[in-house]
């Protein structure tokens, strides 16, 4: 018998350390008691916990301010969502589903933390910004039957002020009161100054090099530690043909911009996950990692989902249960053939449907059929939809085959008459006959790829270890590389969980490290 070989036995070129900078080239040395890597929510958090606790901070940066994308931060509950008069929610059976969708290979400590301690993480924020005039507010989110892929429980919070009023999109506010209160502090940032390995003493990391704009290095002593925070990985090839494989086609680099803010492609190269490795970390035991995927979200009438009416591939089949949510419809479409997908519906669909738009804030009204419709007709200007007097003349511009496709809405019509879907089961009430013109199409094969979410073995103090489980002294990581934290694909089921973990994580490690 063959012997077995680990797909880990031999190293990838970024496994393998680099040799270190020459004293020589070191320009300057810096003495902190806790050193940050990244000045995004996490980094930030860090810091700025640990900063309060005592200890002496310094963050180095490639960036040349703080960075952040979108802007929903979820929390279990808040002094927000208690002045709304809204109850604290029972998610146990939520969470228990979660488990079940990522296939039990997330480390349930990590969101026991998230669920019992986030409200103290948001609470602190939420004291941060009223100081800076920033109001935090409620989301809106997909309401829906709790049973249902597409609910999404209350809790996430966005901020908005000094010219930003769409929820959601309002992270520059954190971070910014964030850093200005972290400098006030006695806090320092060395902006452009990217991290590039780490060093140890007896076992110990307490030091960070980094590279200054002038292509010199500083040493930053860190007498308690260091804490990576530095993004994802999914601009370097090579870490995505090993650790996310299926996805790597998918996404494209934004080059060495580390200032770039929302995009829809790959952002970082890893290096934070990199340092991790030479250092002696394992990697996540879960693999591949997980993706941040959104699909199509044209025609939809929730806050976070994708349209949920008749869906067809490109052989004009109906192929789905198309209750589901943003991510899962992306999934989805992606394993029908040529990667396409399409929906096709009446305009009796305003008036039979709730609907509710993205960026809104919870409680907010539902949108009028009027709305509905003047917003189809915009997304047609735009090309972003298709319109038609028949539903052949849809087809047609969506290039289905006619025949096919027309026998597949005759008999989801019938279906939805009936009330009951005998083909996939769909809920009654999400049935709505394609009946009355004029009739819209779109394609639902648009999907967006954010980030990967993953990197070194993380336990739940958001300590970095080895092989064999154990912490690496002096060595922790928040934000988007943490491990373990999910699996398969973060699909949006609790909008802004990352960013919610990149803040409850980033308060609760800032304090752990300045402990020692």
């Amino acid at each position: 018998m063959s012997e077995y070989i680990s797909p880990d036995s031999k190293p990838a070129s970024f496994e393998i350390p680099p040799s270190p900078v020459p004293e020589d080239r070191i320009a300057e040395t810096i003495n902190t008691g806790i050193a940050v890597a990244g000045e995004g929510l996490a980094g930030l958090c860090a810091a700025l916990s640990a900063r309060e606790a005592g200890a002496q901070v310094v963050i180095v940066t490639a960036s040349s301010g703080p960075v952040g994308r979108g802007g929903s931060v979820f929390a279990s509950y808040s002094r927000v969502m208690a002045e709304h008069g809204m109850p604290r929610q029972d998610l146990d059976t939520f969470f228990l589903q979660e488990f079940e969708a990522n296939s039990f290979l997330v480390d349930q400590r990590k969101w026991y933390t998230l669920l019992n301690r986030s409200e103290e993480a948001m609470n602190w924020l939420i004291d941060i910004l009223e100081k800076e005039g920033v109001e935090a507010v409620l989301e809106d989110a997909n309401e829906d039957d709790h049973d249902s892929p597409t609910w999404q429980p209350p809790g996430t919070h966005a901020f908005v002020g000094k010219g930003i009023t769409r929820a959601g999109t309002g992270i520059s506010l954190a971070l910014n009161a964030l850093e200005k209160t972290f400098l006030a502090a006695g806090g320092k940032v060395l902006h452009g100054t990217p991290a590039k390995y780490l060093e140890k003493t007896d076992g110990r990391v307490n030091a960070v090099i980094a590279q200054r704009p002038d292509g010199e290095y500083v040493r930053v002593r860190a007498e308690k530690g260091v804490i990576l925070a530095t993004g994802d990985f999914s601009a370097n090839r090579e870490m995505m043909a090993k650790y996310c494989p299926n996805y790597a086609p998918e996404f494209t680099s934004a080059g060495d911009d580390y200032n770039v803010g929302f995009a829809v492609r790959g952002l970082y190269k890893g290096e934070g996950q990199q340092m991790a490795l030479w250092a002696g970390a394992a990697w996540q035991k879960t693999r591949p990692c997980a993706v941040m995927i959104q699909g199509s979200r044209a025609g939809t009438s929730m806050p976070y989902g994708s349209h949920r009416g008749l869906r067809l591939n490109c052989r004009g089949e109906r192929y789905c249960n198309e209750d589901m949510n943003g991510a899962y419809t992306a999934l989805t479409t992606l394993r029908e053939p040529g990667g396409k997908a399409f929906a096709v519906w009446g305009a009796n669909y305003a008036k039979e449907t709730i609907f509710r738009a993205h960026g809104g804030r919870r409680d907010g009204p539902d949108l009028t059929p009027e709305q509905v419709l003047a917003n189809w007709e915009d997304q047609v200007s735009k090309g972003q939809i298709v319109k038609g007097d028949t539903i052949e003349a849809v087809l047609e511009a969506l290039g289905l085959p006619a025949e096919e496709s027309v026998k597949t809405i005759r008999r989801y019509n019938e279906l939805c008459r009936a009330g009951k879907d005998l083909d996939f089961h769909k809920k009654k009430k999400y049935l709505q006959e394609i009946r009355e013109a004029p009739f819209y199409g779109c394609s639902l094969s648009d999907r967006f790829f954010f980030t990967v979410l993953g990197g070194p073995r993380t336990n739940h103090k958001m300590q970095i270890c080895d092989k064999d489980d154990n912490p690496i002294p002096g060595l922790w990581c928040v934000g988007s590389m943490v491990g373990d934290m999910y699996a398969n694909c973060y699909n949006f089921r609790i909008p802004g969980q990352n960013y919610g973990a990149c803040l409850t994580f980033g308060y609760l490690t800032g304090r752990e490290a300045a402990e020692g």
